[in-house]
């Protein structure tokens, strides 16, 4: 697919980032002529976003990307261990159930920039360097972006549409009026380098660990090339202070907080301050022009939560604009991008700001933090995402613990184990899942193909019948996914393109089903 440089895309994304790179993989690979251009000469090093959830890496699967190999080329993030003042640690396993992937990766972000930068290319697309988006006007059809290059020269380009992932200093979202209210945490800081060290810490130094005592928070991570990531969340006694901590500034914040006084560090880079705040735009979209990532939001990164989040952003925006573009459905579909994922930032944002502690206020109390952490859900990890208020979402609950409306399907085994479902449905499209009330029954199989058909053919969503036996349809002779999913008594799920259920009915409720998706693909 040509995308050369002065041809007028129908995507023009801004920013090469992993959000601006997943964005343009999901157009691309859909067949959406795609530009991407970012400001920067050369891509930025560093490990920055060095934590990978499981979610994000079933993303990466679901888009086709080289999993395996970005797997080994990680640390395997296995435990979290939690040291409060004066209590005993405790220790928790990051495993989770349901996901081909049970543990998060721990690996540098420039890695992962490098893999969808390489997964790009090798679709047609490779990102155009030093421009600057410095001047945005919408029309009725297209969108002007006026590029600044790198020598002071200005050309103009001409896009259906353009996704600003810039990140937080976004002109984009200025010059189409976002609006951008930040939320600043005064009186602390966060300050972070990437060292080998020798000393005295406590447990396992290949587990991830965050300290919480008096004087301020510190979180420590292994990295694959051998050093650790440290950062502090510690008092900010000079607010004017601007440029990076030297090795000192951090290892005496890291000192007090751990209470590690023989601790040292070698070899250390990347060292980081940052003045933390959160902000989330107020619409991710006008017109023509739409914001993904920390163009959309910025949250504190602390939680390690931005870089994943904005994945998930260009995963759920990629499929739906991909589809306005193509014709396939309105550009009301793109209301739902905003709908589903502007709440999800607001709610990090707020509970960054609620729990983060940085050394100023109030000591938390930790008794109760310890407490409460080992009845602490999955939620960090991205799998128990939900859109149950999409205007997406329709249908009927199901039981306790089955995947309802707007709810993530579990990527679980089929085939006595041999195959995965998401491998089987395919990467990136519709789907209709139907279940006879009867497995084993062939009557009851034919009446949901009826019903599933009549629901799904209009729209051109493609119908796997699930049977014990497996004539024409996915095997599931050992009742694995019908038992997963929660279809014992027969069932109808439509899985959206980035895996969740957009309705769920009883087998006869094909004409539900119809009138459901010719609202969302109308």
């Amino acid at each position: 697919m040509s995308t050369a440089a002065d041809t007028d895309p129908e995507v023009l994304v801004v920013g090469a980032g992993p959000v601006g790179l997943c964005t343009a993989i999901e157009l691309t690979r859909r067949g959406v002529r795609v530009r991407v251009v970012d400001r920067r000469t050369e891509p930025r090093q560093g490990t920055r976003a060095c934590t990978v959830w499981q979610r994000t890496l079933e993303v990466f699967d679901l888009m086709g990307l080289p999993v395996g190999d970005y797997l080994d080329s990680g640390v395997a993030y296995t435990h979290r261990t939690h040291h409060f003042a004066d209590l005993p640690p405790l220790v928790r396993p990051a495993d989770q159930t349901g996901t081909p992937y049970p543990r998060p990766l721990l690996i540098g972000q420039s890695q992962t920039e490098a893999m969808l930068t390489r997964h790009l290319a090798g679709l047609g697309v490779r990102v155009e360097r030093g421009l600057t988006a410095v001047a945005v006007e919408q029309g009725p059809a297209r969108v002007t972006v006026r590029l600044a290059d790198a020598d002071g020269s200005v050309r103009t380009v001409r896009a259906g549409w353009v996704v600003g992932a810039q990140g937080p200093h976004s002109t984009v979202r200025d010059e189409i009026g976002a609006g951008w209210e930040k939320k600043p945490c005064p009186g602390t800081q966060l300050l972070q380098i990437d060292a080998r060290w020798t000393g005295s810490l406590p447990g396992d130094p290949a587990h991830c660990h965050l300290f919480l005592s008096e004087a301020g928070s510190l979180g420590t991570a292994p990295l694959p090339d051998g050093r650790h990531r440290f950062y502090a969340g510690v008092a900010d006694p000079d607010p004017a202070r601007t440029g990076d901590p030297d090795v000192a500034e951090v290892l005496d914040a890291v000192r007090r907080v751990s209470g590690g006084s023989d601790l040292d560090f070698h070899d250390g880079r990347f060292n980081w301050r940052v003045r933390l705040y959160n902000a989330v735009a107020g619409t991710y979209r006008v017109g023509r022009c739409l914001l993904a990532g920390d163009s959309a939001h910025t949250v504190m990164p602390v939680t390690a939560q931005g870089m994943n989040t904005g994945v998930q952003d260009a995963f759920n925006l990629g499929w739906k604009l991909a589809a306005v573009v193509q014709g396939r459905a309105s550009a009301r579909l793109l209301d739902s991008y905003e709908a589903e994922r502007r709440p999800i930032a607001l709610a990090l944002a707020e509970r960054n700001q609620r729990t983060y502690w940085g050394g100023a206020g109030p000591v938390p109390p930790f008794e109760l933090l310890h407490s409460r952490l080992t009845d602490a859900g999955a939620g960090h990890t991205g799998l128990p995402l939900a859109y149950q208020d999409s205007p997406l979402s329709a249908g009927t609950a199901p039981a306790a613990g089955a995947p309802g409306p707007g709810s993530r399907v579990p990527d679980v085994a089929a085939q006595g184990g041999t195959d995965r479902l998401f491998g089987l449905l395919g990467q990136g499209d519709w789907t209709l899942l139907a279940f006879p009330e009867d497995s084993a029954d062939p009557a009851a199989a034919d009446i949901a193909v009826k019903e599933a058909t009549a629901g799904a053919r209009r729209a051109g969503v493609p119908v796997h019948l699930v049977t014990a036996a497996g004539r024409d349809s996915l095997p599931d002779a050992s009742g694995t996914l019908r038992t997963a999913l929660g279809a014992e008594d027969g069932a109808l799920l439509l899985v959206r393109p980035d895996g969740y259920v957009a309705f769920r009915g009883g087998v006869h409720d094909g004409a539900a089903l119809d009138r459901h998706l010719a609202m969302v693909l109308a």
